[in-house]
C-alpha cells in the first residue's frame, strides 16, 4: 500500500464483464484520485528535491480483478514545493521559473480493493 487512506472508489457503472478494461472520463474524480496515488508513488521513489503533481491526465481505463485496477496515462509536472516540508500536493503552485520546470509522460497501474482498505501502485513508469 501506499501508506494513505484507501479512497472508497466505487465499481464504475457499467455492463462490462469483469476483466474487461473501460474507458472511463480523465476528470472523474476517481480517477483523479487514483492518479494522486500513482503521483505520491513516484515522489517516493524520485531523488528530485521538488514534488511532482498531475498536470494533465490523457487517458484512463479500469478494469474489475478482485478490486479496480486502473490504467492512467498522465502528465505531471515539477512543483515549487520541496519534498521536506509539504504533504499537501493541493497547496502546491507549479515551478514558474523557466530552468526549474519539468514535465514527465507517466503510465501508472492503481490497484484499489476498497473492501480491506488497501490501495497499490504496482506500475509507475514515468
Amino acid at each position: 500500500a501506499c501508506g494513505l487512506p484507501a479512497p472508497y472508489l466505487q465499481k464504475p457503472n457499467s455492463t462490462a464483464p469483469p476483466g474487461f478494461p473501460r474507458v472511463l472520463d480523465p476528470h472523474d474524480p476517481r480517477v483523479r484520485t487514483a492518479a494522486r496515488f500513482g503521483v505520491y508513488r513516484y515522489n517516493n521513489s524520485s531523488n528530485d528535491l521538488f514534488l511532482f503533481r498531475e498536470s494533465r491526465i490523457t487517458r484512463a481505463l479500469v478494469q474489475v480483478v478482485r478490486g479496480l485496477k486502473y490504467m492512467i496515462h498522465v502528465e505531471i509536472s515539477r512543483t515549487v514545493c520541496d519534498k521536506r516540508g509539504h504533504s499537501n500536493l493541493d497547496s502546491c503552485d507549479f515551478q514558474k521559473k523557466k530552468k526549474l520546470q519539468q514535465m514527465l509522460r507517466c503510465y501508472f497501474e492503481v490497484w484499489t480493493i476498497p473492501w480491506l482498505h488497501q490501495v497499490h501502485v504496482p506500475v509507475s513508469r514515468c
